[in-house]
């Protein structure tokens, strides 16, 4: 089990604020100085675990093959942060304009639109993210047939998803796998694969 804490600290020296001017029907903008700390944080949690599991072959298998091992190490993590683009923060501010109809429209800006470090994203996160690592490898009788050696049938491969409780459309994320073969001693072969989550119909 692994908890962590990262939080995040900017001082900038100006703001902006913007507003509709209806007399001449533009926006306008007014800088203020001074010291701003502009912040964010995020907390997370992760457990992970190994799993081993054995297989020692039988029959004519069993004069090369000595023993077969697959270890899986299961990963979930969650992570969370509150919506920094709240007004309680003051990082983002909007106004009203007429749109080309007269009908009153919303605008949403950030306040420090020229920060050099960013600003904390707008929106609040709750992702609940898990993958499954596995890894075969089996030992052989040597050539010689007195000692043995490890060969690695699969060194890595990896399926892993996210669930965002936050979004309100679309929380799986994609499916990605990863696959990883030890072809030679010094050379191995990375498969990546992503799918793409399906929407079922609703009836």
């Amino acid at each position: 089990m692994t908890p962590s804490f990262t939080f995040t600290d900017r001082m900038y020296t100006s703001k902006i604020k913007r507003q509709w001017d209806p007399n001449a029907s533009a926006e306008v903008t007014d800088t203020t100085y001074g010291f701003y700390n502009v912040y964010d944080f995020q907390a997370s949690v992760s457990l992970d675990t190994k799993i081993y599991g054995f297989w020692r072959p039988v029959g004519f298998l069993a004069r090369k093959v000595k023993m077969i091992r697959h270890v899986m190490t299961p990963t979930i993590s969650l992570s969370g942060s509150p919506d920094f683009g709240s007004s309680f923060f003051g990082y983002y501010g909007e106004y009203e304009y007429p749109d080309a109809n007269g009908r009153l429209q919303r605008r949403r800006y950030s306040r420090f639109p020229n920060a050099l470090f960013g600003v904390p994203s707008d929106g609040k996160s709750g992702i609940l993210s898990y993958q499954l690592a596995n890894n075969l490898e089996m030992k052989v009788a040597s050539d010689d047939s007195v000692g043995e050696r490890k060969i690695s049938l699969i060194e890595n491969f990896t399926i892993g998803q996210s669930y965002n409780f936050a979004a309100d459309s679309l929380n799986f994320s994609n499916i990605n796998t990863s696959l990883m073969l030890r072809l030679t001693k010094g050379f191995n072969l990375n498969l990546p694969v992503s799918y793409t989550h399906l929407t079922l119909p609703t009836i």
